[in-house]
């Protein structure tokens, strides 16, 4: 993994940073070992040492211009036995000619060494401060598979985290999922009740899941009823080539064809993908979204492109186009201008 030294960071990001110590406190256990570790009066910079920190820059194609411009950044805090401790999320504001904070996400690992809390922040330029978001708490069982995922989000007025819904994740004897129940907290009663379920089916008994059925809790007659459908086909390589998404009509007592993906690959990336969307009236597939991804020669993601379809002209046409690179901006604005000169001389 490429490591950027960062010999001199503006105020600005200094500041950024240092404001990583300045979340609210945590009640569980596990919390408070997030909330110990990042109130040391040292900055995090101190902590996880400037050969710590990857950079990732993100430039926009802009038709007018003809060129690249930057779009934003994001930050990449390791610790020294390289697990990724927080990434921070920022926005490039050519006004101000700075980048200006957007969220950022601080994990939390297990004995184990896999991770048992994300925690997600905004943040608040009127107060110059972090302001919590979300907080998704994981719990494994003795093979080491996730068997629960409680999800709690911030309520700012009260100072404290409200839980909201829980993922409850079984096995079948191949150590595949085999079911999935979510169940949303109701705050009333202080209990938690069912919501929805979805039934994992592997036609050959193993590998990936080729039918998934969506069930809704009705809560009047205490059962669950059909909602979703999920149908998927993949490669001799495991990767998904075709989802499709179903929603049962009651009333005509059968499957409504909702969207659908097309995935490609090339080896071991996606290279592309198709969002179709059914059409009950002529009983057709019709394009909506296309996506395309290009990798470097280090088999990182490059560039990715976005593509709406134009149903009067028959055509896709392209909305939005960004880039993805260690390069600064700087480096970047360099080689576009030797490109440019290139150009011309060849002319």
């Amino acid at each position: 993994m490429m490591r950027y030294k960062h010999p001199i960071f503006s105020t600005l990001v200094f500041g950024l940073i240092v404001a990583l110590v300045h979340f609210s406190t945590l009640q569980a256990t596990a919390q408070q070992e997030i909330q110990e570790e990042l109130y040391q009066r040292d900055s995090l910079i101190e902590r996880v040492g400037q050969n710590n920190i990857d950079t990732s820059y993100t430039y926009k194609w802009h038709e007018d211009s003809s060129r690249w411009e930057l779009y934003g950044r994001d930050l990449e805090f390791y610790r020294a036995n390289q697990k990724l401790l927080a990434v921070l999320k920022q926005k490039w504001q050519p006004q101000q000619m700075s980048y200006i904070n957007e969220e950022r996400t601080i994990k939390s690992y297990g004995r184990e060494g896999k991770v048992v809390e994300s925690l997600n922040q905004t943040w608040d330029g009127t107060q110059q401060e972090w302001v919590n978001l979300k907080l998704k708490t994981i719990t494994y069982d003795g093979m080491g598979n996730k068997s629960e995922i409680l999800h709690q989000e911030w309520k700012r007025a009260v100072g404290r985290w409200i839980s909201t819904t829980r993922y409850l994740i079984d096995y079948n004897r191949m150590g595949e999922k085999s079911n999935v129940v979510i169940r949303t907290y109701h705050s009333p009663t202080d209990q938690w009740q069912n919501h929805q379920r979805f039934l994992f089916r592997y036609y050959d008994g193993y590998g990936h899941p080729d039918e998934a059925l969506v069930q809704s809790w009705n809560s009047e007659r205490e059962t669950w009823q059909k909602q979703g459908l999920y149908n998927m086909a993949y490669n001799f390589r495991g990767q998904k080539t075709s989802e499709s998404r179903a929603t049962w009509n009651t009333s005509l007592s059968k499957w409504i064809n909702g969207i659908r993906y097309h995935f490609k690959y090339d080896k071991d990336h996606k290279i592309a993908q198709i969002l179709q969307r059914w059409d009950y009236g002529s009983k057709q597939w019709y394009n909506a979204i296309r996506k395309r991804f290009k990798y470097n020669e280090k088999n990182k993601l490059q560039e990715e492109l976005t593509y709406q379809w134009d149903q009067v002209n028959d055509k896709w046409v392209l909305e939005n186009r960004l880039l993805y690179s260690r390069k600064k901006p700087e480096e970047r604005a360099s080689q576009d201008e030797n490109a440019r000169k290139d150009s011309s001389e060849s002319s």
